[in-house]
């Protein structure tokens, strides 16, 4: 899977570069998890500019992500969604369930404001 991510701090914005499905989706559970124990993170901004796909095993593994980060306390925060995902998000309920922002820039501005 292609992902390429940078920490500053307690921050890790992870770049998903393809689409999110059953074929790469535990891979991408267990590269962010691994982040995570490795770099004691409290937050995690998942940039989805270069998703055109999620299907229902991506969103299965960001909303797993979403609840073992609710019990450890981290943050999780997904920007550049496009309208098309956004719709689909919305479809199913989650868009009131996951922090999104239009871009990372505003993801990371949210952090300092919160």
């Amino acid at each position: 899977m292609n992902l390429s991510n940078r920490i500053e701090n307690e921050t890790c914005v992870i770049l998903i570069e393809e689409d999110l499905t059953w074929k790469n989706a535990e891979e991408f559970y267990f590269y962010v998890e691994t982040l995570v124990e490795e770099h004691s993170l409290r937050t995690v901004v998942i940039n989805l500019a270069k998703v055109k796909k999620i299907d229902s095993a991506g969103i299965g593994k960001m909303f797993s992500l979403y609840k073992r980060f609710q019990k450890k306390q981290i943050q999780l925060i997904i920007c550049h969604v496009s309208d098309e995902l956004f719709e689909m998000i919305k479809g199913i309920g989650l868009d009131g369930i996951f922090n999104f922002h239009s871009s990372e820039a505003k993801a990371l501005a949210s952090l300092h404001t919160e």
